[in-house]
């Protein structure tokens, strides 16, 4: 008994020993370092710590000077530009008997699209052939009148006809001619050719095709058969409505925005408005020449198109996603250095989709945030607590 009892002191004993050497070994605990610094110097400005976790959240812009837009971004579309476009039709009713060209082929001026089978090709060919040797048996009729004139053989009156004769058929010649050039550019057809090839007038690239092996197309189709376009020259079409029809005016620059690329803007001029109104949704119609050698924009695209002021002034340009509203007001969040942000109230020009023109409060070079600024609002709202 009295060993047992010596053994349970010795293993209390032990315990305390232990834990006191435990309390007195284990370091004293860090003091939680704060997110904010506080208190803040000025009102309205966020001190934050170099390894602050609300840094990871925020990305900073720095505000770039840009030309103005006039007014609020106009509806519009992208398309082809006409002048730079050909629709291909046949000229001739035929039977499509190859393919050479597919949608998105970039193919030269002259390429051959297609070919058909077309009789009235040969015909033209054979004409051509008939009407040429009709010519020179009439020549050779004019030259022998010629020769039995001047030995006074025949009368002037046969000389005459003998020479009308061959005009006419020279005529004939010439119209079988042009006949068959306009079929076949160049000539190529030989005669008993029922080979038509269809070419493509200018180089560029194959948008659209609605033709098939074995079809059969005639000149009178309500669809072109190949729609061959330079994708580097493309036109934006904007529908203008009346109130706006002094700002756009050609030669006006112009800025285009489109939903697939929301963080840039296309260059433009205004190259044409049309000079009556639709009836229908009383808008006139305008045409943006845009430069697409980059291929980004495509045709049936919607866009927004911002026609920029004369005098080329520029604001700073802060992103839309910077703009925190308060009542009337608009305030924005800038980064004066590293970790220390500042609330500001600024006066907006132009307001569009993607972009806000400032007048007041922000300059050009300063660093705004553009993703993050309702999260530092809510940290100022908690911190003037």
């Amino acid at each position: 008994m009295k060993r047992k009892t010596l053994v349970i002191a010795l293993l209390a004993a032990a315990a305390i020993t232990g834990g006191a050497l435990y309390f007195r070994s284990a370091p004293p605990e860090a003091p939680t370092e704060a997110v904010v610094q506080k208190p803040s110097a000025e009102p309205g400005v966020l001190r934050f710590p170099t390894a602050a976790p609300q840094l990871s959240q925020l990305k900073v812009e720095r505000a770039e000077l840009a030309p103005v837009p006039m007014d609020e971004p106009l509806a519009a579309r992208v398309a082809y530009d006409e002048n730079a476009t050909a629709r291909l039709f046949a000229p001739i009713p035929g039977r499509v008997v190859e393919i050479r060209a597919n949608i998105g082929d970039t193919v030269k001026a002259g390429a051959v699209l297609a070919v058909l089978d077309a009789p009235e090709l040969g015909t033209a060919a054979a004409d051509l052939a008939k009407a040429q040797a009709d010519a020179q048996l009439k020549k050779a009729a004019l030259d022998r009148s010629r020769t039995l004139f001047a030995a006074e053989v025949v009368a002037r009156r046969d000389l005459e006809v003998a020479q009308a004769e061959w005009q006419q058929a020279q005529a004939e010649a010439e119209r079988a001619r042009l006949r068959l050039a306009n079929l076949a550019p160049g000539g190529t057809a030989g005669p008993g050719s029922e080979r038509y090839q269809l070419r493509a007038p200018i180089a560029g690239v194959v948008a659209a095709r609605r033709i098939n092996p074995a079809m059969e197309v005639r000149p009178d189709n309500d669809e072109p058969l190949f729609i061959v376009t330079d994708m580097s020259r493309l036109s934006v079409l904007v529908d203008v409505p009346e109130r706006d029809l002094p700002i756009v005016t050609v030669g006006k620059s112009a800025q285009v925005e489109v939903s697939a690329y929301p963080q840039r803007s296309f260059t433009g001029k205004v190259v044409h408005v049309a000079p009556t109104l639709d009836p229908q949704t009383r808008r006139i119609q305008a045409r943006v020449a845009v430069d697409n050698r980059e291929g980004l924009l495509k045709p049936e695209m919607y866009a927004k198109v911002a026609i920029l002021a004369d005098s080329r002034e520029e604001l700073p340009r802060i992103p839309t996603g910077a703009l925190l509203v308060e009542g009337v007001k608009n305030y924005v969040f800038v980064e004066r250095e590293a970790g220390v942000f500042e609330k500001r109230e600024v006066t907006l020009a132009v307001q569009t989709r993607s972009y806000a023109y400032v007048w007041n409060g922000v300059k050009g070079g300063d660093k705004v945030v553009g993703v993050g600024a309702l999260l530092l609002n809510a940290e100022l709202a908690s911190s003037s607590r």
